[in-house]
């Protein structure tokens, strides 16, 4: 959009910014608008401080969290006042953020033309229902399904423009009660660079050296599972690497990458250097190259899982996690998955020949995606409405 002489102004929250500065992109992020609070910019900053505990990141600026964290919770405090703020935040924390107020601050300062997010919750989804609120046009990327489940087909407030990875997700979308001209279908510029000649070098690159050319290289790339009294999130993550690390032990001819969630992998423990196994920088590691490289890759539920799909790698799901068992929608919908039952059975599939039924398969449009999504952005700038 650059290209066609479009101003982008973009907003990279928590541990997208180091992404995004990785990117080659200026991204603003809370800290930037901190002075929208005014005279008590100090106050929400000494907040946000005290918030801090618990909520750091190794790639986010302990500045731009203490920001972030003090204006998401001064806005509870001006809405609910000291009491329920605070009761709040200690049953939800800041996941139940959402500062639609803050974000219409943002947009009556920078007056953008056109508002574009994905589907993820919180400070994405309120400025999405802040721009509504002003009439300016919003478009959101989702990047996944969205099963039946998912809250983001509750949301009171919808964008303009909602693009799609497939034409059955479309159709699960209208079935929820979202207007079919609502939804297109453009694919997810989010699968564009797995695709691109550099990845597929790194790929190569990566084999290489690591002395892995002729290795059968497999992914696990893991996330925490929703945590209870009994069982710490990070366990069948551990439970998973281990009896992977024991396998690679066990064989000559295969080889294992550890990558666990962008946003949660220092919650994992490191475990010891061991031949044949490499644990991924999430925060620095490419996942394109990972993925060109590997030739198996083992999830739970993620875009990891659906990425290497298209990329035509062989993709099991762990049946056994909470997480699939209590999503109602999982890749093996589409044909493009293996369940494992239970860890024991891990270890034989890998072990066995891949399935040679096909599967039902997803129609994702060919060829890149971002220019797709453009297009959809172009045509709001175009017809874009007079703000209140």
């Amino acid at each position: 959009m650059e290209r066609q002489g479009i101003e982008c102004l973009v907003i990279a929250l928590t541990i997208g910014h180091r992404k995004a500065i990785q990117l080659g992109l200026k991204p603003l992020g809370y800290r930037d608008f901190l002075a929208l609070w005014g005279d008590r910019s100090e106050k929400v900053l000494a907040l946000g401080r005290s918030l801090s505990a618990g909520n750091t990141h190794p790639d986010v600026d302990e500045h731009e969290t203490a920001c972030y964290l003090g204006t998401n919770f001064q806005e509870w405090l001006d809405e609910l006042g000291e009491v329920q703020a605070r009761e709040r935040y200690a049953k939800q924390g800041r996941h139940a953020f959402l500062p639609i107020r803050f974000m219409g601050k943002i947009l009556d300062t920078l007056k953008p033309g056109v508002v574009v997010a994905t589907s993820t919750p919180r400070s994405e989804e309120a400025c999405i229902r802040a721009a509504v609120e002003r009439s300016i046009p919003t478009l959101t990327m989702v990047d996944l399904f969205a099963p039946p489940s998912d809250p983001f087909l509750r949301r009171p407030v919808q964008a303009d423009c909602i693009t799609v990875i497939s034409q059955e997700v479309k159709t699960q979308f209208v079935a929820s009660g979202i207007p079919s001209d609502k939804v297109v279908v453009t694919g997810s510029p989010d699968f564009d660079e797995l695709f691109e000649q550099e990845a597929v070098e790194a790929g190569v690159q990566f084999r290489q050296k690591h002395g892995w050319s002729n290795q059968r290289v497999v992914l696990w790339a893991g996330i925490l599972e929703p945590e209870d009294a009994s069982l710490p999130g990070a366990m069948l993550g551990i439970d998973v690497e281990k009896r992977l690390r024991s396998w690679v032990r066990s064989r000559a001819d295969v080889s294992l990458a550890v990558r666990y969630h962008p946003g949660q992998y220092h919650q994992f423990p490191v475990q010891q250097p061991e031949r044949n196994v490499h644990v991924s920088d999430a925060g620095s590691e490419p996942i394109a190259a990972l993925l060109n490289a590997c030739d198996v890759v083992i999830h739970q539920v993620s875009t990891v899982g659906l990425q290497a799909a298209l990329l035509g790698k062989r993709v099991l799901h762990l049946e056994f996690s909470r997480w699939v068992q209590n999503v109602d929608f999982d890749l093996s919908s589409f044909g493009v998955s293996e369940g494992i039952p239970a860890l024991d059975d891990l270890v034989p599939t890998l072990d066995s020949p891949m399935p040679t039924s096909a599967g039902k398969k997803m129609s994702v449009p060919a060829g890149p995606s971002a220019g797709r999504v453009a297009a959809q952005v172009a045509a709001l700038l175009k017809d874009k409405r007079t703000p209140r």
